[in-house]
C-alpha cells in the first residue's frame, strides 16, 4: 500500500499487480522529462511488451496538440504504457481510447467515482458545464511500437492547479473529498488495460464499451482542427476504426479521425 503523499516504488506497485504481462516489467523515476520519451528510448533499446515506465513528477509532460501536462510531484499518476506493434490488434487508434476507458473503470472501482471519456482520449467529470478533465491519454507510435502516456489528477487540492485550470480540471481527491492509494490505482488502471488490449478477447466488445462510456455521443459539438478551422455537429457514433461520426446541419455524415473538441450547451 501507498501512504497519500509517499513516493511510489517499485515494491508497493508490484505487491499489488495482478497483470500477467502489463507492468510486469516496472521501470520507476522521480523526474523524467516526459515518461512518454523515456518509454520510446526503452521501446528502440529492446524492452519488452507490457513495460511501464512510471514518474513522480515530469519536468515537460505533454497532452495533446504541444500542451503542457502539470506533474507536480507526489499527487498524481505519470505513465506510459510501452506495446508491441501486434498485428492481432490491427487498429492502432483504440489503443489510445482503451487507455481512457481503462482509467474510467479503474477510477470508479477504487473510489466510486463514476467519470466518462471524451472522445478521443480525455476523461471527464461531466456533473458541470463545461466538464471537468480528470485524465488525458497520449498516444504515441514509433516503427515497432505504440507508446500510451496517461496522466490521471489523483490526490490534487485545488489551489495546487494553475489558476487558469482551476474552472477546468479536478481530481479524484476533490470529487470524492477522500485520497486514493496511488498504488493501487496504478495497479488497477494496468489490469483493466490488460483486459482491453488483450488480443484473444474480441476487439468489438471494447469497442462497445468505450461508445457506452463516452460522454461526447449524442452532444452538439464544435471540432477545431490543427489549421485552426472549426466544424459544429452532432457526435453520431464512433466508428470502427475510432474515427468520430459528426452529423453536420446540412444532413453530411462526416469522419473525424483528429481535432481539438469541446461539448457545446
Amino acid at each position: 500500500m501507498t501512504v497519500a503523499g509517499a513516493p511510489l516504488s517499485l515494491d508497493s506497485i508490484r505487491e499489488q499487480l495482478t497483470t500477467r504481462i502489463i507492468g510486469r516489467h516496472l521501470v520507476v523515476h522521480g523526474e523524467v522529462d516526459s515518461t512518454n520519451r523515456a518509454a520510446t528510448v526503452l521501446a528502440v533499446n529492446g524492452a519488452p511488451h507490457g513495460t511501464v515506465v512510471i514518474a513522480e513528477t515530469q519536468s515537460q509532460g505533454r497532452g495533446r496538440l504541444n500542451r503542457t501536462w502539470i506533474s507536480p510531484p507526489g499527487v498524481n499518476l505519470y505513465f506510459s504504457i510501452l506495446l508491441h506493434r501486434i498485428s492481432t490488434f490491427p487498429i492502432i487508434p483504440w489503443l489510445s481510447l482503451f487507455g481512457g476507458l481503462a482509467v474510467v473503470r479503474a477510477t470508479e472501482h477504487l473510489s466510486g467515482l463514476r467519470s466518462r471519456v471524451k472522445w478521443p482520449n480525455d476523461v471527464i467529470v461531466d456533473r458541470t458545464y463545461p466538464a471537468l478533465k480528470l485524465a488525458g491519454v497520449l498516444a504515441e507510435a514509433t516503427e515497432r511500437a505504440v507508446v500510451i502516456g496517461i496522466g490521471v489528477n489523483v490526490n490534487m487540492a485545488p489551489d495546487a492547479f494553475p489558476p487558469e485550470l482551476r474552472p477546468i480540471a479536478t481530481s479524484i481527491l476533490m470529487e470524492t473529498a477522500q485520497p486514493v492509494d496511488r498504488g493501487a490505482l496504478l495497479a488497477r488502471v494496468l489490469w483493466e488495460a490488460e483486459q482491453l488490449y488483450d488480443t484473444e478477447q474480441p476487439l468489438e466488445a471494447g469497442m462497445s464499451a468505450y461508445r457506452e462510456a463516452c460522454s461526447t455521443l449524442g452532444k452538439t459539438v464544435q471540432i477545431t482542427f490543427i489549421s485552426g478551422n472549426q466544424l459544429e455537429g452532432t457526435a453520431e457514433t464512433i466508428a470502427g476504426d475510432g474515427a468520430l461520426c459528426l452529423r453536420r446541419s446540412d444532413g453530411a455524415l462526416l469522419e473525424i479521425r483528429a481535432g481539438d473538441v469541446v461539448h457545446l450547451r
